[in-house]
């Protein structure tokens, strides 16, 4: 499974770039000024239209920086099927043949309307609802190849063939970030004046992944003090690294 790691600006994409993250997802409002630097830097670019994206905008860089990215979405509107239906066909009419169509509202309505052909690659979007989104992945058929938008919580099931996250950035933002345990847990930690009672926990946590804040060149004093700079790349050497290995997923997602 590949993981697209999401990233808007400087900060966030040379943390990614550092810690050997090979796909990143970029979305087009934030980042089409400067995809053409990013190409070399990742395997993968997953390109999205972004929150309050527009529609005109986003197809005129899908057709005119094809070669910078490998996969787009097409332009949908969240919770709303009809609409983003009107808006896949138009960018069929108009050439755009090679966006992956989104299911908004109903996965299974929005399928049916869809009719993709087998081993088909199809994103899910939005369902109002924790309980119905669960149930209706549980019904997807398994013919098709999904990639879960904003579905980080899922990397433990074997369903998808991707999905992206932006859970990474909160531990800069938030100052609190999860920790791998050798058992399949995570363990919540708090940093800088939040963690100020946590910090003999702390210091064990990071001599127990040593070797991955060595790989991604942060020191732990700086984590436990919470720095901005390396909160942004401590979640790899915390969480993502140790959590790919137990799944099996660390070479399609870090270069070493």
């Amino acid at each position: 499974m590949k993981i697209y790691f999401n990233a808007n600006n400087k900060a966030t994409l040379q943390a990614l770039e550092q810690c050997g993250v090979k796909n990143v997802l970029l979305s087009h409002r934030y980042s089409y000024a400067n995809i053409k630097r990013f190409r070399p830097k990742f395997e993968s670019i997953f390109m999205v239209a972004g929150n309050k994206g527009n529609a005109e905008k986003y197809h005129e860089f899908l057709k005119n920086k094809r070669e910078y990215y490998d996969y787009a979405t097409q332009f949908d509107v969240f919770y709303n099927m009809d609409e983003t239906l009107k808006y896949l066909n138009k960018e069929r009419q108009e050439g755009i043949d090679w966006t992956l169509p989104v299911l908004q509202e109903n996965y299974l309505n929005h399928l049916s309307r869809l009719r993709p052909k087998p081993d088909s690659y199809v994103c899910l979007g939005e369902i109002h609802g924790k309980i119905e989104t669960e149930d209706q992945i549980r019904k997807l058929p398994m013919n098709i190849k999904y990639h879960g938008l904003a579905k980080g919580k899922y990397i433990n099931r074997r369903f998808f063939e991707s999905l992206d996250t932006s859970a990474w950035i909160s531990a800069a933002m938030s100052k609190k970030g999860e920790v791998w345990n050798a058992g399949g847990t995570t363990t919540s930690v708090f940093f800088g004046n939040r963690g100020r009672g946590m910090i003999p926990i702390l210091r064990h946590m990071c001599e127990v992944y040593k070797d991955n804040f060595e790989k991604i060149n942060v020191n732990t004093d700086d984590v436990i003090d919470g720095e901005y700079y390396a909160l942004l790349k401590a979640p790899f050497a915390f969480l993502y690294m140790p959590m790919l290995k137990h799944y099996g997923y660390y070479n399609d997602n870090f270069i070493n």
